[in-house]
């Protein structure tokens, strides 16, 4: 009996979604607890440190796991070559990234505590590298519930190891260190559960296949390269112009536009290798697939961004305390920025995932660039209100570069008439807002989270159709 595409990634984007809310939720309590614990200053640090590590982090991986996502979807009987291959090579690039991080931070002038940051945030960054090559086999193999398992065991007790060393200690360094630890956690269970479903990787230390591997790696490395240092680089550079303390406010709102993120995500990690496994077989059916995904995006991204714009004072007070108040006049700014990166995050797998990785490598350059160039400009006038205006510039420019490079080869996937229905949509979240101004915040955000499937539904956002079928599919 043939499988329903449509099933297969609703499943496992649901599986990732449930896995990822979980651990966000743990993730989202250990990291406002590290905030109001640490203080502005030592969370400025982490935040710059972090920002560091996952930039340069992407030379532990160079793209070859996202590569033989794509690559064991079309032949899985591969798996015991390429994650071989790719294990022998990630040796290297782990030592040639913990030099670059070392010696970047070194370079910049840093004082031995960040050094020390930045060292055990490398170190979390390498396992994360070597569990990315096992978890690669589970999304090629469509199995997204055993990467969910490990998301949601690793990081529900990082979180609250985390908390409680936090508690007793109050330390920069023990809260660094959990996060590596979280990032063992995943690579352990990864190995073990890959090695019992799928067999042991082949070492046969052939290095033609390994620099080939390496070779058709690179446009993928690029691309999250790019994307990393996208989403790092303005920390980085804010912290040049106007200090820690700066940072941390500014991470404090970020944080909070990461929270809806990991729902584009799951589905962009269920699409990958369904659209790789389709894109020769049956290239209709990935249009009305993309399509629908990136409609879904917009509708939910935008409605996030309206909804904690609204309330964004009061969620920095209720979540931070007083003393992160200058976050909320960056958060109203940022959080729209969400509203194009949900579909762009679902508009760059569908390149990557059609053997465009190269064409995505190049839009996201471009991004980069306009980036770095609008935070050069905007942050010594604007501060991190210039940062945030940056991040949502560059991301309307993006998706509709994104937008067109679509069109091109696969067909059009925008709908003026979806974009009519999600203005509705948004206008009738806007006016319960504003109704209910005298009820408090606690009312307004549960009734907006309470009432948004009814008016998605009303709005035809959702159709019953599209109901029925996912109730049939559980």
């Amino acid at each position: 009996m043939k499988v329903n595409p449509y099933e297969i990634i609703f499943k496992n984007a649901a599986v990732l979604t449930a896995a990822r809310l979980f651990s966000r939720i743990f993730q989202f309590f250990l990291f406002i607890y590290a905030a109001r614990s640490l203080g502005v200053t030592s969370f400025g640090i982490f935040s710059f440190a972090y920002a560091l590590v996952k930039i340069l982090g992407i030379s532990m991986d160079m793209g070859i796991s996202r590569y033989c996502i794509q690559q064991l979807s079309r032949n899985v009987r591969m798996m015991p070559t390429y994650v071989g291959a790719g294990l022998i090579a990630k040796i290297f690039l782990i030592t040639a990234g913990y030099v670059l991080i070392i010696g970047t931070g070194w370079i910049m002038g840093k004082d031995l505590l960040t050094m020390k940051v930045l060292f055990i945030l490398a170190t979390m960054e390498a396992f994360d590298s070597i569990g990315s090559s096992f978890e690669s086999v589970f999304s090629a193999h469509e199995k997204m519930q055993y990467s969910a398992v490990i998301i949601s065991v690793s990081n529900g007790i990082m979180s609250v190891l985390g908390i409680v060393l936090l508690y007793y200690y109050n330390s920069l360094l023990l809260f660094c260190g959990t996060l590596a630890f979280g990032a063992f956690l995943r690579l352990v269970l990864g190995a073990f559960w890959c090695l019992k479903k799928y067999g042991t990787p082949l070492f046969n230390f052939d290095f033609l296949f390994i620099k080939h591997l390496i070779k058709k790696s690179i446009p993928f490395s690029l691309a999250f390269i790019f994307v990393t240092i996208y989403y790092n680089v303005d920390s980085a550079i804010l912290d040049i112009f106007d200090g820690s303390e700066i940072v941390g406010y500014y991470n404090a709102a970020y944080r909070l536009i990461e929270a809806p993120l990991f729902i584009s995500a799951s589905v962009a990690a269920a699409l990958f290798p369904t659209i790789s496994r389709l894109y020769h077989e049956n290239p209709v059916e990935i249009k009305k697939m993309v399509s629908g995904a990136f409609n879904k995006g917009l509708a939910l991204g935008l409605s996030a961004a309206v909804v904690i714009s609204f309330l964004s004072e009061d969620l920095i007070s209720v979540i931070y305390g007083p003393g992160y108040a200058p976050a909320a006049r960056v958060l109203p700014i940022l959080i729209f920025s969400v509203a194009f990166i949900m579909p762009g995050t679902i508009c760059g797998t569908t390149v990557r995932a059609t053997d465009r990785q190269s064409t995505s490598a190049f839009i996201v350059g471009g991004g980069v660039i306009l980036n770095i160039i609008l935070n050069l400009i905007l942050i010594p006038r604007y501060s991190f209100l210039g940062a945030a205006w940056a991040t949502l510039i560059t991301e309307i420019v993006v998706v509709n570069v994104y937008i067109q490079v679509i069109r091109r080869y696969i067909g059009s996937i925008f709908q003026m008439k979806f974009l009519f229905r999600i203005l509705i949509l948004n206008s009738l979240l806007l006016s319960f807002l504003y109704l209910t101004t005298a009820a408090g915040f606690w009312f307004q955000l549960i009734g907006c989270t309470i009432l948004f499937f009814p008016f998605t539904l009303i709005t035809g956002v959702v159709t019953m159709k599209e109901v029925r079928e996912i109730i049939s599919w559980t």
